[in-house]
């Protein structure tokens, strides 16, 4: 049992990273992107808040990670809001 519960910690773990990496990634591109870069101001940070949950998780604190990783949604939902208004 506690080997599966490692192996699954050691998986969220990585699901997270994954995840940042990503977020790096759509900031870079809205960053560099002419027709995004309006709506970078509301992307921004987005990667900065998966980074803290990543480091949150490798300290075994999963429940402050998964509510950072929560807070990253919301921001990632109002720049998804701030872009259908403009379309």
């Amino acid at each position: 049992m506690a080997q599966k519960n490692q192996q699954n910690k050691t998986a969220v773990k990585a699901s997270i990273t994954g995840f940042r990496d990503s977020l790096d990634k759509l900031e870079v591109d809205f960053r560099t992107t002419p027709e995004l870069q309006p709506y970078y101001i509301k992307l921004a940070g987005v990667a900065a808040g998966a980074a803290d949950a990543e480091a949150l998780a490798g300290t075994n604190q999963f429940d402050k990670a998964g509510r950072k990783l929560l807070d990253v949604v919301n921001h990632l939902t109002d720049a998804l809001v701030a872009m259908r208004q403009n379309f």
